[in-house]
């Protein structure tokens, strides 16, 4: 964008969309798309609209499920956990019986596995209010979310890893990780990661903060945004609705990357049927078809993403290295979650 020179058509992550706004890089697509909109599920429009005008095409979603070895929780009786107070028990569990083993590991440098968490939970951290941006990363459900946390992380009950870190696969390849609670699109980067325990994995709904009441998290969704400048904007929204739509095209991104419609009718997809080796020819995609309808609607992101993200991992970074609090370093974060909006010269407000 500012060599003068973008294409039309950008894959844009959800999470940093409002950023690319802000800056003045995205076009105004409200009368190209509002045709081919009825194709999308409401909640993904509105994602990608801000002040009423949408500037991108929805592609894909992040719902999320439950990883998990199959033949370590055989070996040590581990009923797959179906709330988080089992999810607890099941860690204190394993790690008895196998010091070498723990149930799932805490990444402090993944700040949106662990959003996906407080999404579940009711969170917020983000919303415009007026003309104002307001910030909530320390509202009731995220501090939640960390105090559960910090009890695992106390007990020692969970592993501590860099997220996407070649030891961080390499403890799932040899057994010391035994489950990841994360998005769909994880479908496919297990299987292409960590190929030596094809056939050992499972896919199960994602825990659930009260027993019987189905509410997920979500991480991730990337669409197709167009680019200020581009001279031909409804063709560029004509072909973004069409890779998102068309039933071979999103099958194909199904299969090979492990992306998961927002489109009305992308549930019948052939490949959303389909079983998968990996998880045992487990049609793993139908649990992520139900957990899609249960995703938690209130969930926003604001327009300093990669700001936050650097406050994140290290003020969390910090707090798990150092034995500090969990709750203390989301303080830090929405301080300067707060500082980043204001330096942008936006209206920001704290919730």
């Amino acid at each position: 964008m500012k060599a003068g020179n973008a294409p039309c058509l950008a894959q844009v992550g959800g999470e940093t969309l409002a950023s690319f706004l802000v800056e003045g890089a995205l076009e105004d697509i409200t009368d190209y798309a509002k045709e081919s909109n009825a194709k999308f599920q409401q909640w993904a429009v509105n994602s990608v609209t801000f002040g009423g005008r949408q500037v991108a095409v929805p592609v894909d979603s992040g719902p999320m499920g439950m990883f998990y070895r199959k033949d370590l929780f055989a070996k040590h009786k581990i009923d797959v956990p179906k709330t988080w107070d089992e999810f607890a028990a099941a860690a204190e569990k394993l790690h008895a019986a196998d010091p070498k083993v723990f149930l799932t590991s805490f990444n402090p440098d993944d700040m949106y596995g662990f959003s996906g968490y407080a999404w579940q939970a009711g969170a917020n951290w983000f919303s415009t209010s007026g003309d104002a941006w307001k910030v909530s990363i320390t509202d009731e459900p995220t501090l939640k979310v960390a105090n559960y946390w910090q009890g695992l992380l106390d007990k020692k009950l969970v592993d501590v890893k860099s997220a996407w870190s070649d030891a961080w696969f390499k403890d799932f390849t040899d057994g010391k990780i035994a489950s990841l609670v994360g998005a769909v699109w994880m479908t496919k980067v297990l299987e292409d990661s960590i190929p030596k325990t094809s056939g050992a994995w499972a896919v199960a709904p994602m825990p659930s903060w009260e027993s019987g009441t189905a509410v997920t998290g979500n991480v991730g969704g990337s669409p197709n945004a167009v680019l200020k400048g581009c001279a031909n904007p409804r063709e560029a929204v004509e072909f973004a609705t069409w890779l998102a739509t068309d039933q071979a095209a999103f099958d194909d991104l199904v299969v090979n990357g492990g992306l998961f419609p927002t489109s009305t009718d992308g549930t019948s997809l052939p490949a959303m049927k389909s079983p998968r080796p990996f998880y045992g020819d487990q049609p793993v995609f139908e649990v992520f078809s139900e957990a899609a309808r249960t995703v938690a609607p209130s969930f926003g992101w604001g327009p300093t993403t990669p700001a936050v993200n650097d406050a994140f991992n290290s003020a969390v970074g910090e707090a798990v290295s150092k034995g500090g609090s969990l709750a203390d370093a989301l303080k830090t974060v929405q301080e300067k979650a707060v500082a980043s909006i204001k330096d942008k010269g936006l209206s920001v407000t704290e919730g």
